[in-house]
């Protein structure tokens, strides 16, 4: 762990982990409080953020880490409700700016109306949706009368990059510290560049943003975050210069880095940008690539068409996955305790807060300080923390380290799931209560494999009661299920329906789906965990053959999921969905070609998603069963 704390000394500096963290590879890298902060808020501000002497906010910090290369999905954070609610409406324009240019406008419009007082980071994004917006009228109105002059477009351009980004970052943006949503504002003022026929300049805006994550060792999860958009930009350049073979050697890179790290951020106009270019002009290999992008084209094209999600949209620089709302959260807690607002506010200490405030904090009309959130949380029996990391540790190897097993252990592969977490627990405390959980956790994984499940289910039962407390009385449905508890209550309600126990496992369905639900009332977005909750809702309809209900949750997953940059487990859900309607077909004798095509559809969507992912487990689980469903 680097440094061994004792029990004592951890509880003492867990609420300023994430500080802790921020400033232990801000000195590694040899990067200032001034350096870190330019642009962004105050060296002071950003020296008692890294003290837990204030709140850690959830567009500046994640922003700050990811000015290191680091990705923020290590921990899980608690934001005020206006945070998640200025969120919400800024996914609003990210999901209409592309189609939908008025409507954005409009969005747009609202947020500065309603949000008079915003971060640097806040206008860096409206400045660049707004210039999207330019861009895409005068390419459509080809300079007509309301079209933008070049001049306009310049400024406009530079003074979004110069929002956050100080200095001459037109000449030295190499060296400085800058997140994706930041090097976005660079490429755009690349596009506007090259609008403008300065097409030297744009390259080297291109060329900037490409090297940046190579020069500053990012890992490869970050470097997703803006590898393509550099890549369609690349592509672009290329492609008026009529240089085919570099135009697909950027969208070949690009398309792999999503493949590798199953996103499809920004997928659609790439694959389309790779379709733009002269087969003629490429190497026989590099040809069958561009047809095989052009199969993913399609298949990702049904899908969005579908389901009517937009497939051309532009992205946050963050995203709420792992957050929850700080008042939605006590309202929760305080339910679950069954806790009326007159005895909640106050505990051994004395009066924390009023009566008013409390109801004022829960609506989200109010954040509490930090030390007031502390004492009504601890009073729930939930410690309480601005930003947990997903282990007790002061380590980014060992948060990284529990990052590379979650994703073994998703794709099936358990050999080598196993070896790293033997490396894990030489690399960790395994008195801290979230390590031992995530211990016990594994070994009922193991165990259950093996078939034992009733002793399965004694050490979920074990690893669950390390953080939720198994009090008779309260109502479980409103606890606060974080990420590492969704998966073992899942895996209860699993273990459960494997022993023939289908009340109680739908008991412990129904109570995970509603927390998660009553948690994403703000952002519509479902916390990590949620794809577990639905593969265990999945078999358990299907145990009981009510196979439309399991279609029906299986669709709704897969809407869910794409509203997510990462997309691993749509593939397996749309297996779900043929397996489903097939046994569904084959207790009813009507519309029987209906259902078949349906399953057909959507098993070979599953086939294709696997590929495009590299899920080696699935492509030859699949194949298996590839007669069944092809007829």
């Amino acid at each position: 762990m680097g440094k061994s704390y004792s029990e004592a000394e951890f509880a003492g500096n867990y609420n300023r982990v994430c500080g802790t963290i921020f400033r232990k590879e801000r000195k590694k890298r040899g990067l200032s409080l001034d350096t870190m902060a330019s642009g962004l808020l105050s060296r002071t501000a950003l020296g008692r953020m890294e003290t837990g002497r204030i709140g850690w906010q959830k567009l500046v910090g994640d922003t700050l880490f990811q000015r290191m290369g680091i990705r923020p999905d290590y921990f899980e954070t608690l934001a005020s409700s206006e945070e998640m609610e200025r969120w919400r409406l800024r996914e609003d324009i990210c999901l209409l700016i592309l189609d939908h240019p008025v409507e954005a406008e409009e969005k747009i419009r609202e947020y500065r109306e309603t949000y008079g007082v915003r971060e640097p980071l806040e206008e860096q994004f409206l400045r660049k949706g707004e210039l999207l917006l330019l861009l895409k009228d005068r390419a459509e109105n080809a300079w007509g009368e309301h079209s933008c002059d070049e001049d306009k477009l310049l400024s406009m351009a530079e003074e979004t990059v110069s929002c956050t980004l100080t200095g001459d970052w037109k000449n030295d943006l190499r060296d400085m510290p800058a997140a994706p949503s930041e090097l976005e504002a660079v490429l755009l003022d690349g596009w506007v560049r090259m609008t403008c026929g300065r097409t030297e300049e744009a390259w080297k805006r291109q060329g900037d943003v490409w090297e940046y994550p190579e020069r500053h060792r990012w890992e490869e999860r970050m470097k997703v975050w803006i590898r393509p958009q550099a890549a369609l930009l690349g592509m672009e350049l290329a492609l008026r210069e009529k240089d085919s073979r570099k135009a697909f050697e950027l969208g070949r890179e690009a398309l792999e880095l999503l493949r590798r790290n199953s996103c499809h951020y920004y997928l659609l106009p790439l694959l389309e940008g790779l379709e733009r270019i002269h087969g003629e002009e490429l190497w026989p290999e590099e040809r069958e690539y561009q047809r095989k992008a052009a199969g993913f084209r399609d298949v990702f094209q049904r899908i969005y068409d579908r389901l009517g999600y937009p497939g051309h949209r532009i992205w946050q620089g963050i995203t709420v996955g792992n957050t929850r709302d700080v008042g939605i959260t006590l309202n929760m807690l305080r339910k679950y305790a069954g806790k009326p607002r007159s005895q909640a506010v106050s505990d051994e200490e004395g009066l924390i807060v009023t009566g008013r405030q409390l109801e004022k904090i829960e609506k989200g009309e109010h954040k509490p300080s930090y030390e007031n959130y502390q004492r009504l949380a601890r009073q729930y029996g939930k410690s309480g923390s601005w930003i947990v990391p997903m282990l007790e540790t002061d380590s980014l190897e060992v948060l990284k380290l529990r990052q590379e097993i979650a994703t073994l252990i998703g794709f099936c592969e358990w050999k080598k799931a196993e070896r790293e977490i033997e490396r894990l627990r030489g690399q960790v405390n395994m008195d801290y209560p979230r390590v031992r959980q995530e211990f016990l956790f594994f070994e009922a994984l193991w165990v259950g494999r093996e078939g034992e499940l009733e002793k399965g289910l004694e050490l979920s039962l074990e690893a669950l009661h390390v953080t939720m407390p198994d009090v008779e009385g309260t109502d479980k449905k409103w606890w606060v299920f974080q990420r590492e508890e969704i998966m073992i209550a899942s895996n209860i309600a699993g273990t459960l329906r494997d022993l023939g126990k289908m009340e109680e496992a739908r008991a412990w369905y129904e109570m995970i789906e509603f927390s998660l639900e009553q948690q994403s009332h703000r952002t519509d977005i479902k916390h990590t965990g949620y794809d577990m909750l639905m593969e265990g809702i999945d078999n358990y309809l299907g145990n009981l053959r009510r196979f439309e209900d399991a279609v029906k949750a299986n669709k709704e997953a897969v809407c869910n999921y794409l509203k997510q940059p990462q997309i691993d487990t749509l593939a397996r859900a749309l297996y779900r969905i043929a397996w489903d309607t097939y046994e569904m077909a084959s207790e009813q004798n009507s519309d029987y070609e209906i259902f078949r095509e349906q399953w057909r559809n959507a098993f070979r969507t599953s086939q294709a998603l696997a590929d495009f992912m590299y899920d080696n487990y699935l492509i030859e689980f699949l194949k298996k069963r590839k007669e069944k469903y092809s007829v």
